[in-house]
């Protein structure tokens, strides 16, 4: 369909303006980036507007249960980032409140289908490219030579006990690997495959830490976006990025207003602003976390992977962005791979 080319669980903070004595409204933010990226966003968004704004960081996957939970008495106001598939499964589901930003008008036109079909519920704010990650100082220690080219390395017997994966019962990552090897090898065979994965699995992480896990040797291998990998390797761990062999997926960060938002119109002001060029060039300028911006005015970090070199496959969006589709896949996962 498109772009064929192409924990701090649970935690609430808030930040107060400093240099202004009365905030305008108040806005609660369900945050499903990374920390830091949740609370230097919601500082200068508080700065910028005068608005007395906290947030909550869950993963993807735990904020679209908490929606769920609360959703005859919201608590959050707009959710900002994770995987796209769970803001769709939100909107499927009557979560979310219909608001199309007018600055969509400024998203790379790759993704002008999906936002026209999905658009009314939810902005696409940033792009990240799944891969793997490895801890080359692990990989001497076990005196395996050579890394993983491609997905289908990792069910080598030699690395038992090696590779980790996000759980996709809490992790939009770990749900989007699913759906990955889906596209790639068919059903079938994409469940074959986790199988034989499973044997070498050490631990299915939460969201975000199989990347520490793999910074700090708890395994040689693990499966994430690659943004991640670069900002551990900027940290000094001993980790590279890969991109896989079968081709490159992606995912898209979401951005939709909770229905019953009880601040309706800063969540609309928070939209257009993480929207904009200006704030799709924090993460990077500011904390070295190198997702692509999606702002057609935006500058993207010379460290992000570049778009115009990708092999990325045709992601249906459509299809494992449904609710019914998410759980069915989960459930066959938990069912005839995890608990076997």
């Amino acid at each position: 369909m498109l772009l064929k080319t192409l924990i701090f669980s649970g935690l609430l903070v808030m930040f107060m303006p400093v240099h202004q004595a009365k905030a305008e409204g108040q806005l609660t933010i369900y945050c499903s980036v990374q920390y830091r990226v949740c609370e230097r966003m919601t500082q200068i968004f508080s700065e910028k507007y005068n608005v007395d704004a906290k947030f909550v960081r869950n993963s993807t996957g735990s904020t679209l249960s908490k929606i769920k939970a609360e959703r005859t008495k919201p608590q959050g106001d707009i959710w900002y980032g994770g995987t796209l598939e769970p803001h769709f499964q939100a909107a499927d589901l009557g979560l979310l409140y219909p608001y199309r930003s007018p600055k969509q008008a400024e998203t790379i036109p790759q993704l002008k289908s999906l936002l026209d079909k999905h658009g009314e519920y939810t902005s696409i704010g940033y792009m990240i490219v799944l891969g793997m990650g490895v801890n080359t100082e692990k990989f001497k220690q076990l005196g395996i030579k050579e890394y993983p080219k491609c997905w289908k390395d990792l069910i080598d017997p030699k690395f038992k006990d090696q590779v980790q994966m996000p759980d996709p019962r809490s992790s939009g990552t770990g749900y989007t690997f699913i759906a990955t090897l889906v596209q790639l090898f068919g059903e079938d065979e994409a469940f074959r495959y986790l199988k034989a994965l499973h044997k070498n699995i050490s631990n299915y992480a939460q969201s975000g830490t199989e990347k520490t896990n793999l910074s700090r040797g708890d395994a040689a291998v693990t499966v994430g976006f690659i943004h991640g990998y670069e900002t551990e390797k900027e940290k000094g761990a001993p980790v590279k990025a890969i991109l896989p062999c079968e081709g490159d997926s992606y995912s898209l960060g979401g951005i939709s207003i909770i229905k019953g938002a009880r601040n309706l119109k800063n969540a609309k002001l928070f939209m257009d602003w993480a929207l904009s060029a200006e704030a799709q060039e924090i993460p990077w300028r500011k904390e070295k976390m190198y997702q692509i911006p999606t702002n057609i005015y935006a500058e993207a970090s010379p460290n992000s992977a570049d778009p115009k070199k990708l092999h990325l496959i045709n992601f249906d969006f459509d299809r494992f962005g449904s609710d019914e589709e998410g759980k069915r896949l989960t459930k066959k996962w938990l069912d005839e791979v995890k608990l076997k």
